[in-house]
């Protein structure tokens, strides 16, 4: 898909510089451009000027989403967040680095261990690194003060990484990979399986990974067109396939695979530590050069050759941005301020060199990783994280519980005491700060701390325990789906169960606004109707029967006094009024597809899952449906509202999080 993105930009007039090349540091022709307008994108661009930047912006614009410009931008080729909170680029056509902070004020330093700097990147020890064209490395402190390497034997150092062993590693042109320690010692590696190598990364697994190019040189080699592993003692292994076509640019996803840019067959290229490549197409990507990991969860890379930015997915959704501001875009990194930031090298139709930023505002996020199989219930825990089941269906890693914070930063704990089963979603807060939740595996009630203590509570009466939910009276509330009873367990683990006959296979359940507990009864056996039940604190039941109502699941207050549930048999969502009790509303509407998981969010209306929809719905408290769909979006069923005022839920088809905004 692609996106036309709306800025107000100032250029100025004059030429700059001249020469011709290919965006990977080679000189082209640049002049700066004219007005325009523009939204949602800030580029920041500058006329080329050596020394430090003093006073206000040249030129800033004022309206939302607006560029400020500010002068002495000169072939920007490189950007990297640094540690002082600021971006850090190379400037080739001045031989100066840049340093600008994310409200755009601009400092440039000139020094001669800087000399047509290409590459930086944020080193071990609180300094920037970067690669010369003179065959040297250089370091410059957040203060300014630059150190310069020689390495004898390079040739052309290109990009460079920090590696797992706090050394800095770099390709050159020359068929090598370089290491150099911060003290400036440096060891070299050659071989046939290093072939006009580009783009370099740490990768997840300990060694360090880089593309090999498509020939472009007479020196013999055997392993163009390929993705290499070093490891720290020098080890290479290279992988080859049909789907890597002339690679540049390598990071680490989310999901601790490499993502390449293959620029020979203008696609997005995966491959995992073992080895396993897929491709990724699209008319839209076009001569890609650097790509990324964006705050969001995706990747985000540059297409040099038709001036836009594109966005991937773990699952391969790919989105692009255009505007005629974004010229030539070569380097992109995420910023401090969760933005993704880059260098347009040239501007297209002569326009000036510039720094550019794209937002993620608005993008659906996909958390996936170790420690996420097969979630369903999720809820929020007292520490403002989101704490979900792993249901372990498929039996290859143990059951658990994981946390996952606003931020995207996954931990899950196991042990013996923690056994969910098929899509279990019971979990909930309890009243004392722990999490609580339902163990259909080993019929018990289990407990964890914030802090991952897990303890296990069983009872005679628990049998094959589904919701949970805290209740008015300090105690937890739970369903017993093999029993058809409703069970309460105090934070102490003392355990009560409650019987009725209009219990039947209960699921859901939730604290009503009237201090009693609403739960959903659906009977498989056919003996009793589908209902909506009502338990008081004491013990006493009420069940409502109600047109509509079919194998209801999830049970949640709404905003509006009344309670609302998912009807799985027919797809729809259920009403049932409080006061009075049990006047029950049913909405249809042709999106709904097995509704599973449903929370109030923030916004006055209520959030639910669509598992065989592969959608996450709304319906507001007048019953207007509306849907979001994402080709992310694999059988979601737990959902929450978080704390960032944004909506969370499962993904169990894909074993993945995700978090959806509200506005």
């Amino acid at each position: 898909m692609r996106t036309t993105l709306c800025i107000e930009v100032l250029d100025f007039q004059g030429d700059a510089w001249a020469g011709s090349g290919d965006g990977r540091g080679a000189p082209v022709m640049l002049r700066t451009g004219r007005r325009r307008a523009v939204s949602g994108l800030v580029v920041v661009g500058l006329a080329a000027l050596q020394g430090a930047l003093a006073g206000p912006p040249h030129a800033a614009a004022t309206a939302p989403g607006a560029a400020s410009i500010y002068p002495g931008m000169s072939q920007p080729s490189s950007i990297t967040a640094g540690p002082d909170g600021a971006l850090w680029f190379t400037n080739i056509g001045n031989s100066s680095i840049g340093r600008m902070t994310t409200a755009g004020a601009v400092t440039f330093f000139t020094n001669p261990g800087i000399s047509g700097p290409t590459r930086i990147t944020g080193g071990p020890d609180g300094a920037l690194w970067f690669t010369n064209t003179n065959d040297t490395l250089g370091r410059i402190t957040t203060n300014g003060a630059v150190t310069s390497f020689p390495v004898a034997g390079i040739s052309g150092a290109q990009d460079l990484t920090l590696g797992p062993d706090g050394a800095l590693w770099f390709t050159t042109v020359g068929n090598q990979i370089g290491r150099v320690t911060t003290g400036g010692v440096a060891t070299i590696f050659t071989g046939p399986e290093i072939c006009n190598p580009n783009g370099i990364v740490s990768g997840p697994d300990g060694a360090v990974w880089f593309t090999n190019g498509a020939p472009e040189f007479l020196t013999p080699c055997s392993a163009y067109n390929a993705i290499g592993r070093i490891t720290v003692s020098g080890a290479i292994t290279t992988f080859s396939n049909s789907s890597i076509a002339d690679p540049d640019g390598i990071a680490v996803g989310q999901d601790r695979a490499l993502w390449f840019t293959n620029r020979g067959d203008n696609s997005i290229g995966r491959i995992t530590t073992h080895g396993s490549v897929t491709s990724f197409r699209d008319t839209s990507i076009v001569n890609p050069l650097w790509i990324t990991s964006g705050s969001d969860g995706a990747l985000w890379f540059t297409n040099f050759g038709d001036a836009s930015i594109g966005r991937i997915t773990l699952k391969g959704s790919i989105e692009d941005f255009t505007n005629t501001a974004i010229s030539r875009p070569t380097a992109i990194t995420a910023g401090p301020d969760g933005a993704l930031w880059f260098t347009n090298y040239l501007g297209s139709n002569y326009q000036s060199s510039s720094i550019g930023r794209i937002t993620t505002s608005g993008a659906y996020s996909d958390l996936v990783g170790p420690g996420i199989t097969d979630p369903a219930g999720v809820a929020v825990g007292s520490d403002g994280a989101l704490w979900f089941i792993n249901s372990g269906r498929s039996n290859l890693v143990p059951d658990s519980i994981g946390r996952v914070t606003t931020t995207g930063t996954v931990t899950f704990f196991t042990g013996t005491s923690i056994l969910p089963t098929f899509v279990a979603q019971g979990i909930a807060e309890g009243p004392d700060g722990a999490l609580w939740f339902t163990n259909n595996g080993d019929n018990s009630i289990g407990r964890i701390t914030t802090a991952g203590v897990v303890t296990n509570y069983t009872g005679t009466g628990i049998s094959d325990p589904e919701g949970i939910a805290s209740g008015p009276d300090g105690a937890l509330w739970f369903t017993n789906a093999g029993n058809s009873s409703i069970g309460r367990i105090t934070t102490a683990g003392v355990v009560t169960n409650f019987t009725g006959s209009g219990i039947s296979e209960p699921q859901g359940i939730a604290a009503g606004p009237d201090g009693a507990l609403w739960f959903t009864n659906t009977s498989t056996n056919g003996t009793l109707p589908d209902s909506i039940g009502r338990i008081s604190t004491s013990g006493v039941v009420t069940t409502f029967p109600g047109i509509g109502i079919s194998q209801p699941a999830a049970i949640a207050a709404g905003p509006d006094g009344a309670m609302w549930f998912t009807n799985v048999g027919n797809s729809s969502i259920g009403r049932i009024t409080v006061t009075p009790p049990g006047v029950v509303s049913n909405y249809t509407d042709s999106t709904i597809s097995v509704p599973d998981g449903i929370v109030a969010g923030p916004d006055g209306a209520m959030w639910f899952t669509n598992r065989a929809g592969d959608s996450v719905g709304r319906i507001t408290t007048a019953g207007v449906v509306s849907i979001d769909t994402n080709p992310e979006f694999d059988s979601p069923v737990g959902i929450a509202a978080g704390p960032d005022g944004a909506i969370w839920f499962t993904n169990y088809g894909d074993n993945a999080i995700g978090r959806l905004p509200t506005s």
